[in-house]
């Protein structure tokens, strides 16, 4: 990338040469932001999903497992609401592509005449041993249902059958919970937009013209439908915390090791192992701590996450931004929203937040690409084919422009560029030392008690479409996955175009207790998931 294309040029040229790609791709980018906003103003409607009426859709998964308990609701009415509503939405956001109504209706039925038999004794081991029975939950489309398809968006497994449970979705059955359906993926669960040639494109419920992120698009954008309480997510360069903040929900990229990687598909092997996390995403801040111990079990349970914090002890920094000509700026907007968590904090606890710049933060898609690197990793054209020999992504491409194949462009493209080194291995090898140079600098800078404010992202929801001109904007959430730190995505309201705006919350390795306690008190300061509007 440019980052060596320079890096052998004297250091006045390289400036020099810099700051005009900078000055060129602002201009693109502005260019690119007009074209697809004039035309959408011009010539399409904007389709939000109606706000949610029963009241069952707006209490909390921890609201509605202790209601179910204590006999306030029933199992069955819970599920039987969130029916409906996925009824209700996905005709306008296809986040569902496969229901699990039947079984769900079933266990639900269970669930109520287990709880009514259950004497007070029992119902205390429930909640220790339980602490999700009886609510529904929802997956994203790839971990492995035992019964339901596992597809992570690749043609050739439109009717591949699970033949066991991933662990997290063993342990969230295991607590009680019941699964809903499976939710939309792009394919191969690699792009930061949600479509496949299986189920289609997902759309965003405050804007069905604007993306729903990648790869958990689906899941977030149910989530934030109220079609969905809570769901399972997974993430190796944003893919919950793009969608939690493109829908306007909750989502948690864990510390490495905390939650398990089995009946993740497709498998990761070598630093990708440590790049991808699984991790809950949710409407709700205070499902957060539940969610994490349920999917992270003891070594969870080892971080004392619902331990109180000393908040005005808390060490706060933040970062504006990255700086590059690959990526676009933060918006005014994501700015503000920025400014305004910082601002929060110091108000509330009387502290004084720090500006930091690292500056080897701004080569994020270098570390990014350069830590996805791995020759042991099966080549991306096999994938594509569910391991049944190479696709050939060029004519598939030429198929792709005619509407003729049944794999998409973004995934055709990833699968031409893969295998190609973007770096010669001596600028790998500094690269690696650089990143793993600003871990240490960023773990040194937060220790136990610190935390990082980030931008979510450069702007709120895009156009469908728009990532293919701006592929790199991932950046800002591909960089904490390189430098495999825990990061929180956290809702901060509604901008302009009613869409959602938000923040990250950055923090050291088991760093989650802070991390989940930040992520409540911004959603009592700044509302949290916001219901839509027509």
């Amino acid at each position: 990338m440019m980052s060596f294309i320079l890096s052998s040029t004297p250091r006045w040229v390289f400036n020099f040469i810099f700051e005009f790609s900078y000055l060129v791709s602002r201009v693109y980018f502005c260019s690119v932001n007009a074209l697809f906003t004039i035309y959408h103003t011009l010539f399409t409607t904007r389709v939000a999903v109606p706000p949610p009426s029963d009241d069952l859709l707006q209490i909390s998964a921890s609201q509605a497992a202790r209601m179910i308990r204590d006999n306030e609701i029933s199992s069955l009415d819970l599920v039987e609401a969130y029916i409906r509503r996925i009824g209700e939405v996905n005709p306008i956001i296809n986040a569902v592509v496969q229901e699990n109504f039947v079984e769900a209706r079933e266990k639900a039925r269970a669930v109520d005449n287990e709880v009514a038999a259950a004497s007070p004794e029992e119902i205390a081991q429930m909640e220790k041993e339980r602490p999700l029975l009886g609510v529904p939950f929802t997956i994203k489309d790839c971990m492995e249902v035992q019964g339901l398809k596992c597809t992570y968006g690749v043609h050739y497994r439109k009717e591949t059958v699970a033949e066991k449970n991933s662990v997290v979705v063993q342990r969230m059955l295991d607590s009680g919970a019941i699964c809903l359906c499976i939710t939309n993926v792009p394919e191969v669960c690699m792009w930061w937009e949600t479509v496949n040639t299986i189920y289609g494109r997902s759309k965003n419920p405050y804007d069905n013209r604007r993306i729903t992120g990648g790869s958990s698009g689906g899941e977030a954008a149910l989530i934030a439908a109220a079609g969905s309480l809570i769901g399972v997510g997974s993430d190796i360069g944003g893919s919950i915390r793009m969608p939690a903040f493109f829908n306007g929900v909750f989502g948690l990229k864990p510390t490495p090791g905390v939650i398990p990687l089995e009946g993740h598909l497709p498998p990761v092997s070598g630093y990708r192992t440590e790049m991808l996390r699984i991790g809950p995403i949710c409407r709700y801040a205070a499902d957060l701590p539940l969610m994490f111990k349920v999917m992270g079990g003891e070594t969870a349970e080892s971080l004392r996450i619902e331990e109180p914090i000393a908040m005005g002890k808390l060490r706060v920094f933040y970062m504006e931004g990255l700086r590059h000509p690959i990526l676009e700026s933060p918006t005014s907007e994501m700015s503000y929203a920025l400014k305004r968590a910082v601002r929060y904090m110091e108000m509330k606890y009387d502290l004084a937040a720090v500006r930091v710049d690292f500056p080897l933060a701004h080569q994020a898609m270098d570390f990014f690409m350069t830590s996805m690197d791995n020759k042991e990793q099966p080549a991306f054209n096999e994938i594509l084919s569910d391991y049944n020999g190479p696709v050939n992504c060029l004519f598939e491409m030429a198929k792709c422009i005619v509407g003729k194949s049944v794999h998409t462009f973004p995934a055709l493209l990833v699968g031409l560029v893969d295998g190609i080194d973007p770096y010669p291995e001596e600028y790998k090898k500094r690269l690696l030392y650089k990143r793993d140079r600003l871990i240490r600098q960023l773990k040194d800078l937060l220790g136990d008690d610190g935390i990082l404010l980030f931008p979510s992202f450069c702007n709120s929801a895009p156009y469908h479409n728009q990532p293919l001109l701006t592929p790199f904007n991932f950046g800002y959430t591909g960089l904490f996955n390189a430098l495999a730190l825990p990061v929180v995505q956290c809702p901060m309201g509604l901008g302009g175009a009613g869409t959602p705006l938000g923040v990250q919350v950055v923090g050291s390795h088991k760093s989650e207790r802070n991390l989940i306690a930040i992520a409540k008190d911004l959603e009592e300061g700044f509302g949290g998931w916001q219901k839509t509007s027509y």
